[in-house]
């Protein structure tokens, strides 16, 4: 497949009206989300949020709290200190930047995801244009937007700013600019363990071009670009212990997690499901095991209908996730399967799928973030 030429319409400050009306919708769903949860926090908690530092700190739960404390004190080789070091460093040294400008570094997480959200809407929207029309590339974002765990999107964690590397990255490569691909790459290999998935997945973006082509390129090398994002974590991890792969043995030694084979992670998620109580049986059984179904369906969907680097790239995330010896984030973890999107998309079409799927995003976004702001795990 020849790669898609960069065709775009007049702009304003670099956005068409396409664009805008991304950027519109993903500012709205983000306003109603954290007001929400503002709201949800007060009724079920019986509580008034009297300050911004009130309202910050309930976004500020679970794994935000870890990136805040990396941009504040950077990575500890001793005590609880050390646990952070699983957490890669491109989020908390974009938080530290910022800080020394607004000095909230827990405002500045909630800013720099506003910024990554609307980002990745923005370049979400533009890749999946080059193959679709322009309605239904929308929809997939909105439909991204909407997932019953898209409000990691608008709080403290580094997915917003991961998916729009790894979106970024997919654009450049479609568009033939190499160069863009690799780098972007890089820092989203910075940001998640999971982005040196990019390297197979451009790889196969870039058959894909010599089979349209027939010629080969040498800038298609770039995409080796990718594995130095790993690189500097692990530098990280050396520097700090001695060690370049710690946060490996970390996962292990405190979570219990480790790779298995993705049947092995399955078993355990149906035995947490039989016979936990029924509040961690229902959040971290069945929840996993029907995203991890889900995902599942979409790759195999993915795999017949769309392009084959998307294919790879959800197939290569849904293996490692389904692999954890211990997974209780896989409902979070599908947002950066992004083609899954395209997908709900397309089966939107039908007006009955369309006010279904939307029904089930809605309702559950509700709950879960509901439960998030009341510092209950949500994934």
């Amino acid at each position: 497949m020849p790669p898609v030429p960069d065709r775009r319409p007049p702009t304003i400050l670099g956005l068409n009206a396409s664009d805008w009306s991304i950027v519109a919708m993903v500012l709205i769903v983000k306003a109603a989300v954290l007001a929400f949860g503002a709201l949800s926090f007060e009724i079920t908690n019986d509580e008034p949020l009297g300050s911004l530092a009130h309202w910050l700190s309930l976004w500020n739960r679970w794994d935000a709290p870890q990136y805040v404390l990396i941009a504040e004190h950077g990575y500890g080789a001793a005590g609880d200190a050390r646990l952070a070091l699983v957490f890669f460093p491109l989020y908390p040294m974009l938080i530290r930047a910022l800080a020394s400008v607004v000095h909230d570094a827990v405002l500045c997480a909630l800013l720099i995801s506003t910024v990554a959200s609307v980002a990745t809407g923005v370049v979400l929207g533009r890749l999946f244009a080059l193959d679709y029309p322009p309605r239904l590339a929308r929809r997939a974002v909105w439909f991204l937007f909407i997932f019953p765990t898209s409000y990691f999107l608008h709080v403290g964690y580094s997915e917003s700013l991961f998916i729009a590397l790894v979106a970024g990255a997919f654009l450049a490569a479609r568009r033939a600019r190499w160069v863009e691909a690799g780098g972007l790459g890089a820092l989203a290999a910075m940001a998640r363990p999971n982005g040196i998935l990019l390297m197979p997945a451009l790889g196969v973006e870039a058959l894909a071009e010599l089979w349209g082509t027939r010629r080969l390129e040498w800038r298609w090398l770039w995409t080796g670009a990718v594995v130095f994002g790993l690189g500097v974590h692990m530098l990280v991890n050396y520097r700090v212990t001695g060690d370049p792969l710690a946060f490996l043995h970390l996962e292990y030694a405190h979570w219990s997690n480790r790779m298995i084979a993705p049947w092995q992670g399955v078993a355990v998620n149906l035995g947490v499901a039989h016979t936990y109580n029924p509040h961690d049986a229902a959040m971290i059984g069945t929840q996993i095991l029907f995203y991890l179904a889900v995902g599942l369906a979409g790759t195999i969907a993915a795999a017949a209908l769309l392009r084959p680097s998307y294919a790879a790239w959800m197939g290569l995330n849904w293996l490692v996730f389904a692999s954890q010896a211990w997974d209780i984030s896989a409902p979070r973890y599908l947002l950066v399967m992004f083609p899954l999107f395209i997908l709900i998309a397309i089966l939107a079409r039908n007006r009955h799928w369309h006010t279904a799927i939307t029904v089930w995003s809605l309702l559950w976004l509700g709950m879960f973030t509901s439960e998030f702001v009341r510092g209950h795990w949500a994934f």
